[in-house]
């Protein structure tokens, strides 16, 4: 399984080019439109990418080798069938930071979701308690001790998101996601 890139340098490589999100924002919004199904070719990608993340204007191309990076591990991960899908955010951080960079991944997911999926009444019951719960963990206080307990929650909550955007992709996403993959490579 392929590998995210450092955290802190892809932070930096987004501030460089004048891009202010977090990586977290940018995979959960990747991860959100693959999961609602979006089926889309990768210069059409990055143009959405674009128009929500830079008011339109053509990325540099270290940021179009990042975004298509991301997309590639996102289908990678979403068609994985060991689920080894994973949510991009800095591990190696405080406890408070691993949280906002999750309520950031979220927040993403929501709006990658949304772009695509405008007709809420047509998914299931399951999917729909995902994007109530998702909309309350962007609502989340971040603030947290390094605990063992709260090392636990945070712990606890990252798995349920992970596992509840799986859901998503494999209700709504796997046919247009695993076609996708063939034409990214």
């Amino acid at each position: 399984m392929s590998e995210f890139r450092d955290y802190q340098q892809a932070q930096l490589l987004l501030e460089q080019h004048d891009i202010y999100i977090a990586p977290a924002e940018v995979h959960g919004t990747i991860s959100g439109l693959l999961a609602c199904g979006l089926n889309i070719e990768e210069q059409e990608y990055l143009g959405l990418l674009s128009d929500v993340f830079n008011d339109g204007q053509k990325f540099a191309a270290p940021l179009k080798e990042f975004f298509a990076e991301l997309y590639k591990l996102v289908v990678a991960h979403f068609n994985d069938p060991e689920h080894h899908f994973e949510l991009y955010l800095p591990l190696e951080e405080s406890l408070s930071d691993q949280a906002n960079a999750l309520v950031a991944w979220v927040s993403g997911f929501l709006l990658g979701f949304g772009l695509k999926q405008k007709d809420y009444g047509k998914f299931s019951a399951d999917v729909k308690e995902v994007i109530g719960d998702f909309s309350e963990i962007t609502k989340l206080d971040t603030h947290f001790d390094e605990s063992e307990e709260d090392k636990q929650a945070l712990h606890e909550v990252i798995e349920y998101i992970r596992v509840s955007a799986l859901l998503c992709f494999a209700e709504l996403g796997k046919d247009t996601a695993s076609s996708t993959s063939k034409t990214v490579h």
